[in-house]
């Protein structure tokens, strides 16, 4: 790949998207960990806590809280190690292993809509609690404070990324001390039993709906995990260390599960009654106790309770804003070849958000995390299957990116597999034939892709074979990756 001269800047920061990480920026395998444990630690995933507890009862919410964290470890150990070897993130690395360079833009949009929406939902509930403690109601008031934060996460996605990098285990310090300070409380007063054994707390749901509603956002976590890990994975000095990276990420979200679902036993029934004070119905007004856990902080802790989940947030939305910002990048180079400034793409991204919000993503978080499933998995499965399987077992296709330059424009059988996956799981989830689309869309995506793969071998074998004597025979290229036969 050829060389440009890198920008000052953070370390993370220094490095180009679609430039391979020199050594002199890689990171040590604490510092990703502490990347990926401050991420999961965050209001959007303390509110997944409480969604499968609720939803599932805390001993099925335990169990999905268990597969979250095999698939966790397994998929982001798996994908990670991708981006390590090319020392690019996965959004650059599809365009040779999955989707195409044009066809990339796939893989974009689906990173944009899932960090723009979890963006949104972050932002919503940060700026709930902060209206919930000054005990503000006015809506016109309550939209100029989820504009106001927007404004935020943009300015500190350009200036503030330092900040957030050199305090980041000082914020995850804080709020888990918040939390086990909402712990001992319940424990004080006799409820922590009850609080980590009860069933069902929603009205009007069953087990296995709950548990399926438990499973599609534990399942959500994992992917969004692999996927996000990879932006800063390829940072890592050595491949022993991925494992760590993978375990280390995987327990912090498991802990901020089982916190989320204290966090929605202790602050339900005043998070409730403030809602139902808003007009909403006892139905809304339940679900938007269980998905605000940042009011339980304020009702335990009042202002320093606020104030720490107000730098919690920083450092998740930040970097959510900076990885959607990079899929942004990636959208108009692989469509337009447009290299857009990095302010442009974080000031587009915080406004997409903006729209989410007008949308009331909120409400519609249970729709969110089922969609979010199937498209996060059938990206990591199909991205899995072509590196280690099509290439690397079956060696239809080589493996290691010496240039962008001439990938091939669309890879169809990636862009077909995923959308064919999408709309069949998609259809039948939300016509409620199936409650967890990831039991058909892990086998689906593999099974699909490896057929296209095999039926295509030869005319895939021969154009990855005039890409590499492309390759071979531009002068401007020093050095590449060494190719993988």
């Amino acid at each position: 790949m050829s060389k440009e001269k890198a920008t000052t800047g953070s370390a993370t920061e220094q490095v180009s998207l679609f430039e391979r990480v020199p050594e002199d920026k890689k990171l040590g395998w604490t510092g990703v960990a502490s990347i990926l444990s401050g991420v999961v630690s965050s209001l959007t995933k303390l509110m997944g806590g409480g969604i499968v507890a609720y939803y599932a009862g805390c001993y099925y919410g335990l169990g999905a809280a268990a597969i979250m964290f095999v698939l966790s470890v397994v998929l982001t150990f798996l994908v990670g190690r991708i981006s390590f070897k090319e020392g690019l993130p996965s959004n650059v690395t599809s365009r040779l292993y999955v989707f195409g360079t044009k066809g990339s833009a796939l893989d974009s949009l689906i990173w944009i809509f899932l960090l723009v929406g979890t963006l949104a939902i972050g932002t919503v509930q940060l700026g709930n609690s902060i209206l919930f403690y000054f005990d503000v109601q006015s809506e016109s008031i309550k939209n100029f404070l989820y504009l106001a934060i927007s404004v935020v996460w943009v300015l500190m996605s350009l200036f503030g990324m330092k900040f957030i990098a050199r305090f980041n285990m000082v914020f995850v310090g804080l709020l888990f001390l918040a939390l086990l300070f909402v712990a001992f409380s319940i424990a004080a007063e006799g409820k922590l039993v009850d609080a980590l054994t009860h069933g069902v707390l929603i009205p009007h749901v069953g087990q296995m709906e709950g548990f399926a509603y438990a499973v599609n956002y534990s399942i959500m976590t994992s992917g969004l995990m692999a996927l996000f890990s990879s932006d800063f994975t390829r940072f890592v000095k050595k491949e022993r260390d991925l494992g760590a990276i993978a375990v280390v990420g995987s327990v912090f979200a498991v802990l901020t599960y089982v916190f989320g679902a204290l966090l929605a036993y202790y602050g339900y029934d005043a998070a409730y009654q403030y809602f139902l004070s808003q007009g909403m119905s006892e139905v809304a007004a339940s679900n938007a106790a269980i998905t605000n856990p940042g009011i339980t902080f304020v009702l335990s802790l009042g202002m320093v309770g606020m104030v720490i989940i107000c730098l919690s947030q920083l450092k998740v939305e930040t970097s959510n804003s900076i990885s959607s910002s990079n899929a942004m990048s990636n959208l108009f180079d692989s469509l337009f070849g447009i290299k857009l400034p990095w302010q442009a793409a974080v000031v587009l991204v915080n406004l997409i958000g903006v729209f989410f919000i007008a949308g009331d993503i909120l409400d519609k978080v249970n729709s969110f995390m089922g969609i979010g499933s199937i498209l996060t998995m059938s990206w990591c499965f199909m991205l899995i299957t072509d590196y280690y399987i099509v290439r690397g077992k079956l060696g239809i296709g080589s493996i290691g990116i010496v240039s962008l330059k001439y990938i091939g424009a669309v890879n169809w059988r990636g862009v077909s597999t995923i959308v064919l996956v999408t709309v069949v799981a998609g259809s039948l989830y939300l016509n409620g034939i199936i409650a967890v689309p990831f039991l058909l869309v892990a086998p689906m995506t593999i099974i699909v892709y490896l057929g296209l793969s095999l039926i295509m071998r030869k005319r895939v074998i021969e154009e990855d074979r005039i890409m590499r004597e492309k390759e071979a025979n531009d002068p401007e290229i020093n050095g590449g990756i060494e190719v993988e036969k």
